[in-house]
Order: structure tokens, then sequence, then C-alpha cells
């Protein structure tokens, strides 16, 4: 069966849920009112009833049936026409006192629809009956033997009858009425999220088409929708980043291995072409090697970089000192520095908490020092400090080389770029590459900074949200 979409829609169920609930609510309310008024009123009617009667006995045991007769005649001239009284000899069983027939006199308790005959022998029972809309007279009843009579006291309980239609009638409308509002409340309400989630949709499939620019719709009101598709957006954010970044390897690839990998072909071509000595051959092995290792070591360094993006190593984040990793490092290239000429030097390094990967950050750092050994003119100084501002610390290699300039200091960023002075020596472009890397797995940025004279790189990390005194820091 062919439903429309906003029927269909999850706000419209969610809503048809809360109707269910609210009409059974609505329904108990009624019923529970229903049943309370209609025990009230029976209640009232029976006392009413009761005392009537225990004012005959009471008479009766004050002055016998003198008394009794002449209380009757009391009740009866008193009466409305929703009060009947019955007083009959039991021998002879003929009316003394009363306004309805002696035949419907019943002993005990009794609630019952009069018939028409009962109706038309009674004028203040036809009267009764007049105020009815079905002409019937409902007689809730009372009847006892006292002394020589038989005594009725009833009430017209149609009253009673009427009230509880009333309300049973009252329960279903508004039940009725109830699940109509519902229902075109949530289908009123599921109109805008339906035209939200279609506005999404065909954003989303422009996107599969390859417009990766776009980004989903958000109208503003920051509810689950919007939660739901700025986090896209995020996502589409990073899917446009990583496959532009793609595109760019590719291209760098082919720039910057098609020389290295031509340059191996024409050596060895040039072996085959004549006859060689074996220490001829020997070398242009040496060489075809040397080359091939510089490719793998390019190929495993775009591999590592892309296992870092994907996230797959948070896995192995914990709580370390990046001080103490700073020390080790330091100690490690320290000797590299001096046999290059160059003086490393640890600035300040007080306690900085952080939740990362050791290794990964031994990585960065080893990245970060030699790129200043081997691009920094001897002689050099290289220093390393880490200070912290806020939240955040900040860990800086700092050299008084050359420097980069303003325009390249972004790109220096960027797999397999390198700068013309930097070409003639070793390495693939991909070390700062995968700084970058590493420092967006933690949550964090490295820039390049003018030091005028020098470079300053800046690694900004997140500090470790707990167990780390701020007195151990160094402000800035």
């Amino acid at each position: 069966m062919f439903l429309p979409e906003q029927v269909r829609t999850t706000s419209f169920r969610v809503a048809l849920i809360f109707t269910l609930f609210f009409v059974a609510s609505v329904l108990a309310i009624l019923g529970t009112t229903y049943l309370a008024a209609s025990s009230e009123m029976a209640g009232i009617l029976r006392s009413s009833v009761s005392d009537d009667m225990e004012g005959l006995r009471d008479a009766y045991r004050r002055g016998g049936e003198g008394e009794l007769q002449l209380r009757m005649a009391e009740l009866a001239e008193s009466g409305s026409e929703d009060r009947f009284f019955l007083m009959r000899q039991v021998s002879g069983k003929e009316t003394v006192i009363g306004n309805i027939p002696a035949s419907v006199w019943r002993e005990g308790w009794a609630d019952e629809k009069l018939s028409g005959a009962h109706v038309d022998g009674s004028a203040d029972l036809q009267r009764a009956a007049s105020h009815n809309t079905d002409n019937e007279v409902l007689l809730l009843s009372l009847g006892e033997r006292i002394g020589a009579y038989e005594v009725l006291i009833g009430r017209n309980s149609h009253v009673l009858d009427e009230t509880q239609e009333i309300i049973l009638s009252a329960m279903l409308w508004g039940a009725l009425v109830t699940t109509l509002l519902a229902l075109l409340g949530g289908f009123l309400v599921s109109i805008g999220p339906t035209r939200r989630v279609d506005e999404i949709a065909a954003t989303t499939r422009q996107i599969v088409d390859g417009r990766f620019d776009l980004r989903l719709p958000v109208s503003g009101r920051r509810d689950e929708l919007d939660r739901l598709a700025l986090d896209i957006n995020v996502m589409l954010g990073r899917i446009e980043t990583l496959l532009s970044s793609l595109k760019q390897v590719s291209a760098d690839i082919a720039h910057d291995l098609r020389t290295p990998l031509a340059r191996l072909r024409q050596r060895l071509e040039s072996v085959r072409g004549a006859q060689r000595t074996p220490a001829e051959y020997e070398a242009a092995i040496d060489d075809a090697i040397s080359e091939s290792e510089a490719a793998i070591e390019t190929f495993n360094a775009l591999l590592r970089i892309a296992q870092i993006e994907a996230g797959t190593r948070r896995a192995r984040f914990r709580r370390l000192d990046l001080a103490d990793v700073v020390r080790r490092i330091c100690d490690v290239y320290g000797d590299v520095a001096t046999d290059e000429g160059h003086d490393l030097v640890a600035l300040a390094l007080p306690s900085a908490m952080i939740e990362g990967d050791e290794e990964l950050l031994v990585q960065a750092l080893a990245n970060l020092l030699e790129n200043a050994i081997n691009h920094v003119p001897a002689p050099g100084h290289i220093g390393v400090g880490i200070t912290r501002v806020g939240d955040r610390v900040l860990l800086d290699v700092v050299d008084d080389g050359p420097g980069v300039p303003a325009e390249e200091r972004e790109r220096i960023f960027q797999r397999l770029y390198r700068l013309d002075r930097s070409r003639t020596t070793p390495g693939s472009g991909l070390g700062l590459s995968l700084v970058a890397a590493i420092a967006e797995l933690h949550h964090g940025t490295v820039e390049a900074l003018d030091e005028g004279p020098g470079l300053r790189v800046r690694l900004d990390l997140p500090a470790a949200k707990t167990g780390a005194a701020p007195g151990d820091y160094q402000t800035v």
C-alpha cells in the first residue's frame, strides 16, 4: 500500500508512538473519572434512599403503625418527580400511600428499568419519563417489611445512566480528536525533517558523482540533523584533502622517481652496450642497488605516511613525558651534529605530559633534526626546546641557517616537495611530510616560522588532560 513519504519518516513514527501513549493516558484518565463519578452518584442515590428508609423505621419504633403512616405521608407530600414511595399492606397487598403501582414493590435493593405498563400506571412516573430522551425510568429502590406494611423507597437513576453515557461519549470523542490531532501534528512535524533529508540526499548524490567540494546543508538550528551534517562535512573535508593529496602524490612520484629510474636504466644499458671489466660491472651493480634502494625508501616512506594518516597507530597511545623523548634524541644526534660541524643544544625542557605514540614522536623529532643538520651550512647552531601555552605543548627545533622563503613554508610539508637548493642533497622530500602526518595523528599541527635568520619548526601538541601540574610547565 502506498503511503506518503512523510508518513514513513522516523519523525512521524515517533509522533505516532507518542500518540498511542497519549491516547492511552486520556482513556485512563477519563475511565477513572467514569468509575469515580458513577460510584459517587450511585452512592448519593443509595444514601438518600437509605436515609428515608431509616426515618420510616425510626417512626415505627417510636409510634407504631400510626406514626409510620404519618411519616410516610410526610415523605409523599415532600416528594419530587424523581422520588417515589410505596406503602401497602402485607396481607391485602393494597396500596395505602404511594405514587407508583403496588406491583413495583421488590424486597431489598433493586435497580431496574420499569416497563411501559408500570410507567403508564403512575402520573409521577410518566412525568419522570417525559424528562428523559428515551421516555424510560430507571428505578433504584429499597423495599422492606415494617410492621404490617411493605414499604418501598425509590429514586429515578436515569440521571446516573445519562452521566455515564456522557463520560463514555467524551472518552471516545476525546480519544478520536487526540488521535487525529496527533497524526496531523506528526505529519506536519515530519515535513521539515523530510525536506532537509531530501536536501542532504540530493547533495550526497552530487558528491557521489564527483563533486567533493560540496558540503551538506546546515540549517543553523543545532539539532541532531545539523550535528550529523557537520560531522559528515568534516569527514568530506578530510576525504577531499586525502584525494587531493593522493593526486599530488601521484604527480610527485611520477616527477621525482622518473629521473632516478631513467638514470638507473641508462647506466644499465651503457654497461650492457660495451665490454666491461669485473670491477666496472660491480660498480654499475652498486650504483643500480643504490638507486633502487632510494626508490624503495621513498615508497616505504609513502606507505608509512599512509598508515599514520589511517589512524591505526592511535591504539598505541600512552601517557608519556615529551621532555624525556627530546633528551634521548638530543643525546643520540649530538654526536651526529658535531660530526657535521654543528652545535646541537637542548634548551628549556620542562616536564610536558602528553598522550601519544612514543615511537612516532621519536621519528618526528629525528626527522626535524636530520633536516636541520643536512640543510644548515656548517658551522650552525641547532636548538630544541619545549614550552607550554594554555593546554598546548609546543616543541620547537630552531636553527640559524638560511631559512625558508615565506611563500614556501607551507609547501615544505607536502609530500615529495623539495626546495631547489636542496635537490642536490640526499633525501626524498618526505621527512617533513611524515612529521605533519604524525602531528595530525596526535591532534596537533606543525608549522615553519621565520627565526630571522634561520628557521623555527614548531610542533604543537595537546597536553594530557589529567595528571599534569600546571606549575611543571614553562609558559609563554
